[in-house]
């Protein structure tokens, strides 16, 4: 008997791709403000590109971007990755429906939850903005306990904490390996949220697969 509906956050409750745009606009008045707007949609296009959805180690990002961009007068990468992890919170994109998804299965009786891979202060600050965090019960931030998807010990750790076996826990999430994977070999029921920088990827016949996140209540009772 399913008992509890956790989630991802990025691509899953909230538009990655959406507040990444809204994000480099802030990134690049902060940093670059003279640039003609030419520069800007090729400096921004390259974010787009390298970034990777976000999988990147930033530090290492930004010196490559600094370097491709013969910036050389550029603050160090570290600097320059204390701005997204303290900055990007604020541009947050929270997909329409997931308050309203959120409340209808607290409604329903289930736990609700968000498991989400990043440093501390990144996610923290994400949870904060977003308008989420009231709707949980319970949100573990992989950069709290340095446990960090797919590693099925984090979903494991999770379900624990809130007193469940993971057969418990319904998982849904964008990452084929991260989300879908890490979640399985836990024992948890994944579910694919078919969105962003992963799109179609590695799809599988025996995950069902939403492409709104409304639908999880599809799943549920």
């Amino acid at each position: 008997m399913i008992k509890a509906v956790l989630f991802d956050f990025d691509e899953t409750l909230q538009d990655r791709t959406a507040a990444f745009e809204n994000y480099m606009d802030t990134f690049l008045s902060d940093f670059c403000p003279d640039i003609s707007d030419v520069e800007i949609e090729k400096r921004k296009e390259e974010m787009r590109v390298t970034g990777n959805g976000g999988y990147v180690n930033r530090e290492e990002w930004y010196a490559s971007l600094a370097e491709s961009w013969q910036w050389t007068d550029a603050p160090s990468s570290k600097i320059l990755a204390e701005h997204y992890d303290t900055k990007f919170g604020d541009h947050n994109v929270i997909f329409p429906d997931s308050a309203k998804l959120l409340c209808e299965l607290k409604n329903r009786g289930y736990i609700v939850g968000i498991i989400t891979n990043g440093p501390s202060v990144l996610q923290h600050h994400k949870l904060d903005t977003s308008g989420l965090r009231e709707y949980c019960d319970i949100t573990v931030v992989s950069g709290d306990i340095d446990i960090h998807k797919p590693d099925p010990t984090i979903f494991t750790y999770t379900a624990n904490k809130l007193g469940l076996n993971c057969e418990e826990c319904i998982y849904v999430g964008d990452h084929p390996i991260n989300d879908i994977q890490g979640s399985l070999a836990a024992g948890m029921k994944p579910i694919r949220m078919n969105y962003g920088w992963f799109k179609d990827q590695d799809l599988r016949d025996d995950v069902a697969t939403i492409e709104s996140i409304i639908d999880v209540l599809k799943f549920v009772d």
